[in-house]
């Protein structure tokens, strides 16, 4: 069930978003070299670093930790096309940023991983045999339905108006769902984890989303949309690491109310965005 929301999610978002994208915006993204650089190291060297700290400073369980870290290191969450639309940012940064993201994490994620659990790098070539999988799984729910919903709205823009919307309640409805289920499946380990680990995600969630005001000058709407794909990050990547890295079943859960967690501060972080549409620095 959680699978299928979560699937639908991803289609539906990246759909929502190429239908919100115009030749124009298309244009803009060839000038973003240097915030590309920006945005890859912040999602794939500080924000892994800076949980990193907070596991330690925290002390956090081993298990626990390496969920954590899996998830701050696992950047581009197709399910952040929503969140870039609720938050009024450019779809056209908000794409260029999620591919160049969704593409990099794939090789960086388990490097970090291996020097994080000081592995060899025989362990790294394990991790590294399921990217054809990944990359699979990048295109069909992320580059396709993303170039799908651009290629109606250069074709068909009346369609792609009419459509859109009822692609973005899809969204909202897969995303309530997603949350719901999660919220009573996994209520025990929730609370069992206490707050020393709600607070750690929280916070490493929290930096991540406000990165695009802090670390950026760059137009409201772009620094809005590097929020959000800061903020979102690619649980499927975590997951299939976690699961060729380790069974423990307690590095799965993490990265499961990650998640849960991460959804919850992404509502009030767009709802931000949307309000503070020329935020100073």
């Amino acid at each position: 069930m959680l699978e299928a929301a979560l699937i639908l999610l991803a289609l539906s978002s990246m759909s929502s978003l190429g239908l919100e994208l115009t030749s124009e915006q298309l244009n803009s993204t060839k000038k973003m070299f240097k915030i590309g650089i920006g945005v890859c190291f912040i999602n794939l060297l500080l924000l892994p670093l800076f949980a990193f700290i907070l596991c330690k400073v925290f002390q956090l369980s081993p298990a626990i930790s390496l969920g954590i870290f899996l998830c701050a290191s696992s950047g581009g969450g197709a399910s952040a096309g929503l969140f870039i639309l609720k938050a009024k940012g450019a779809p056209g940064t908000g794409a260029a940023m999620l591919s160049l993201l969704n593409f990099i994490s794939l090789f960086t994620a388990p490097v970090l991983i291996t020097l994080y659990a000081g592995s060899s790098f025989s362990e790294l070539e394990k991790a590294l045999r399921v990217l054809p999988k990944l990359l699979a799984i990048g295109i069909v729910f992320f580059g396709l339905p993303l170039g799908i919903g651009l290629w109606i709205r250069k074709r068909k823009e009346e369609i792609a108006l009419k459509i859109s919307p009822y692609l973005l309640r899809i969204s909202n409805l897969a995303l309530g769902f997603s949350i719901l289920y999660l919220a009573f499946k996994y209520w025990e380990q929730i609370l069992e984890f206490g707050f020393p680990i709600w607070i750690t995600i929280v916070l490493v969630t929290g930096f991540s989303f406000m990165s695009g005001i802090f670390l950026f000058r760059e137009k409201p709407e772009d620094r809005r949309s590097i929020g959000i794909v800061s903020g979102i990050r690619n649980l499927s990547l975590a997951l299939l690491l976690a699961n060729e890295q380790t069974g423990d079943p307690r590095v799965l859960i993490t990265i499961l109310l990650y998640g849960f967690l991460m959804y919850i501060v992404a509502f009030p972080a767009s709802l931000f965005w949307r309000r503070w549409k020329n935020v100073s620095i």
